[in-house]
């Protein structure tokens, strides 16, 4: 392997880690939007009994 080689691969590691931390990021937010909406029905549905 050439150093051009090495870089390029260092790169994409980098690169590959970088997304998989926003991936992660965009996931855990939808986790909580949808945890955050299921209070508000259940909130909602328990007023509407009333």
């Amino acid at each position: 392997m050439s150093k051009k080689e090495k870089h390029l691969n260092a790169k994409q590691k980098a690169y590959e880690k970088k997304q998989e931390e926003q991936g992660r990021k965009v996931v855990n937010w939808i986790f909580a939007i949808l945890v955050l909406l299921a209070v508000a029905y259940l909130i909602f549905i328990v007023s509407t009994m009333s």
